[in-house]
């Protein structure tokens, strides 16, 4: 995770203090990462937790370069 900008790392920690029963295991390097934990964070923050399709968003990875 090393490669993980700080502020979706630390949303991730939030998120899985929230809701440990649905946990984001890693963040993936793709832009939905970012949506759905920085974008959505106000749902989230009030109580409504990512559904699992929105947790796999956060989870995939892509290939190394896809963004660079």
């Amino acid at each position: 995770m090393a490669d993980v900008p700080a502020g979706l790392e630390a949303a991730r920690r939030r998120y899985n203090d929230l809701y440990p029963d649905r946990p984001i295991k890693r963040v993936g390097d793709t832009p939905e990462a970012s949506y759905f934990l920085v974008g959505l964070s106000v749902a989230w923050l009030n109580g409504i937790p990512l559904t699992e399709d929105e947790i796999a968003a956060v989870e995939m990875m892509t290939p190394a370069g896809m963004f660079s």
